[in-house]
């Protein structure tokens, strides 16, 4: 839920003018001085003069700076699953448009940002980066803006409304302690709920401005001081606040006060002191999460030893209520956060505990164990499981972080890099799962069963990728080491698809029947059997034999429908409204194309999105011409974006070749230019549900 904002009226005017002067703006400041919100307040007064659009780019959770330029274009919604460089897709993209682009929380990764801002900024001459972090990037041009506290007016404002106080602060520290009271409270409680009640309201409203200069006007360590002065006076806060500064800064007293930075880390350690003991080392334990999390993984994780699963549900509790854990509705349930200033507090508590190594093990294991689990359950649960595992993306790439810089997890992390590959292949993730792959690979490059399964998933991706050269090397070497012979099938199946997309189409056809047969024999549904038949079916109808095309579908959409896999049914749709444009059906074009466009929704499958939107353009240019000519232009849009060109796709290029030729004929070269050219400018996912709505006759 959005908080109320405070203030800032002269830093959001400072911070547009520098943004209308300057291409780089810098945020910078100590944490939890309010950065993000700063800049987002000045997005809200700048965003309109950015025709081009507005994106930000969080990266408080991103600890692998080769991930950076990828993470940028999944936030702008760049759908990139190409093998080339993601920053020169990026430069590209940005190149022509006026744009805003917010890169947030970028002190961990400043070299990174840095090169990475300077080539967008070069490469595109309209374009404002906004960036905040606790440091400057130290580009040429940046102007570097330091965000102040809270003046104390906002300051009390803002302390007031988190701890729920009235504009008489007396009267409401006095409702919320005798509210909270009951006749067996404890002679500290009755001594506070007296000290409260004994304020004037000037006194109240002096004690609060106190306070908040005592924490410097640092909003989040306002925000931390409001949840204890729900209970509890001003004055006896800043009393407590007194002591922690002692201890923090070695003064006896009084004297100039501590440097700003030590009253965040007093609040947060003084929010530590109120914390049960078990909500101490739940606290700690959190902190291994890259980002958010659900119930099961935190008591599969920081279960053990004092804290046992009752009394971890009960400490969650008491963090959420001191606001140090955050809950967030995701579409896939209930997910609880932490802030990054407190998750940095946790992890140092973790380290004084001696249990980092053990809870990331945990957490390792945890995460191994939810991709074998999702893999097993793949069938049936697809689109469930989709979801779950989009949103644990950031705690997995803290697993092969972890697995790929220590030996001793290497192995594992080859595992999980292969247990993944419905999501790398599936579910949009091509370029992540390439980049986790080749790394694990080089991280562990000892024979076996991991090695061995995470070499033909990586030249599917890479196949996925356009990458020929690639997914040759990757299936010469799983040859190479499968001596046994235990991943033939698979071999096959690529060697196939490879076949496939050089237009060796008799190849392809021998080499997936092969392929099809060994799945059969060894059970290997899901990433074998299934996805075979949908190729061998394309292979069958590349080669001119439509029937076998039919047959081999007949038996793969069976053995879809005994197993409720969605995503092979899918591909399996768009096969068959290939094979009807063969045959020069444009209904049966239009049936099956929306069949499969419904299935790629389910998982954002942006190749089958596209190949079926060509499809449906071909289908409708013999009646609707223009409208075919614009969703050719929404296609090759979506194309640009994605880096790919029907992704060296004989199939895909040939029904788009087909459809322009179609639609020209229609409308003539330059009203097809002149339409084509608007699909360009349309959202790919407007197309989609004007073709979903049944609006193509």
């Amino acid at each position: 839920m959005e908080t109320a904002f405070f203030g800032r009226r002269t830093e959001i005017a400072q911070v547009v003018r520098l943004l209308r002067e300057s291409r780089l703006v810098t945020l910078t400041g100590l944490g939890g001085v309010g950065k993000t919100r700063l800049a987002l307040r000045v997005v809200e007064e700048i965003s309109g003069e950015f025709p081009g659009g507005f994106w930000q780019a969080e990266l408080a959770s991103l600890t692998d700076p080769h991930l950076l330029p990828g993470t940028v274009a999944d936030s702008i919604g760049i759908a990139d699953q190409s093998a080339r460089p993601p920053q020169e897709l990026l430069a590209d993209w940005l190149g022509p448009r006026r744009a805003l682009l917010m890169l947030d929380t970028c002190e961990h990764l400043v070299e990174a940002v840095a090169s990475l801002a300077d080539t967008l900024l070069r490469a595109a001459p309209n374009l404002r980066v906004l960036v905040t972090g606790r440091q400057p990037l130290g580009v040429s041009g940046e102007h570097v803006y330091l965000v102040p506290p809270l003046p104390v007016e906002d300051a009390v404002a803002l302390l007031s409304d988190r701890a729920g106080l009235t504009a008489d602060p007396a009267a409401s520290t006095v409702g919320a302690v005798g509210a909270a009271g009951d006749p067996a409270a404890s002679t500290t409680e009755a001594t506070e709920a007296t000290e409260a009640s004994e304020w004037s309201v000037e006194a109240g409203r002096e004690g609060m401005a106190e306070l908040c200069r005592r924490l410097d006007c640092v909003p989040l360590a306002i925000e931390l001081a409001a949840v204890r002065l729900r209970t509890t006076s001003p004055e006896r806060l800043i009393r407590e606040l007194g002591d922690r500064y002692r201890l923090l800064t070695g003064e006896a007293g009084g004297g100039g006060g501590p440097v700003r930075h030590e009253s965040l880390r007093a609040a947060v350690g003084w929010s530590h002191e109120l914390c049960t003991p078990a909500e101490r080392l739940l606290w700690a334990r959190l902190s291994v999460f890259a980002c958010g999390f659900d119930l099961e993984a935190a008591e599969e994780v920081c279960v053990g030893g004092p804290l046992q699963a009752p009394l971890l549900f009960e400490a969650l509790t008491g963090l959420v209520d001191k606001s140090l854990v955050q809950r967030e509705e995701h579409p896939t349930g209930l997910r609880l956060r932490m802030l990054d200033t407190v998750r940095e507090f946790g992890a140092e508590w973790l380290s004084r505990l001696g249990e980092t190594r053990a809870v990331r093990a945990r957490h390792r294991d945890h995460y191994l164990g939810l991709a074998r689990r999702c893999a097993a359950e793949w069938p049936g649960r697809q689109v469930e499981w989709y979801g779950r595992m989009r949103a644990e993306r950031f705690n997995f790439r803290r697993v092969f972080e972890l697995c790929l810089t220590d030996p001793e997890w290497s192995r594992t992390g080859l595992d999980l890099a292969g247990s993944l590959w419905f999501l790398w292949v599936c579910c949009g993730m091509t370029r992540e799962g390439r980049h986790h792959l080749d790394a694990a690979l080089r991280s562990h490059t000892r024979p076996g069963p991991e090695r061995i399964r995470a070499l033909w998933v990586c030249a599917w991706v890479a196949a996925l990728q356009g990458d020929l050269d690639a997914v040759r090397d990757r299936l010469a070497r799983c040859r190479a080491e499968d001596m046994a012979g235990t991943a033939a099938g698979y071999v096959a199946q690529m060697e196939g698809l490879l076949a496939l997309m050089r237009r060796e189409f008799p190849r392809a056809v021998e080499l997936l029947l092969e392929a099809i047969a060994w799945h059969t024999a060894e059970g290997d549904l899901l990433s074998g059997l299934l996805p075979s038949h949908t190729m061998a079916a394309l292979s069958q109808l590349a080669a001119g034999s439509p029937e076998e095309t039919d047959r081999i579908l007949a038996r793969g959409q069976a053995l879809c429908e005994a197993h409720g896999e969605e995503w092979n049914r899918a591909q399996m749709e768009y096969v068959l409204a290939w094979a009807e444009h063969v045959k020069g059906r444009a209904p049966g074009v239009l049936r099956h194309a929306r069949a499969a466009l419904a299935g790629a929704l389910l998982f954002e499958d942006l190749l089958l999105t596209v190949g079926c939107v060509e499809l449906v353009a071909w289908a409708a240019a013999a009646g609707t011409a223009e409208t075919a000519a614009l969703l050719l232009g929404v296609a090759q849009a979506a194309w640009d974006s994605s880096g790919l060109q029907q992704f060296s796709s004989p199939i895909l290029i040939i029904v788009r070749q087909r459809a322009v030729t179609r639609a020209v004929e229609v409308l003539g070269g330059g009203e097809f230019d002149t339409r084509f050219t608007e699909g360009k400018a349309l959202d790919l996912h407007l197309a989609v549900k004007y073709v979903l709505e049944e609006k193509i006759p």
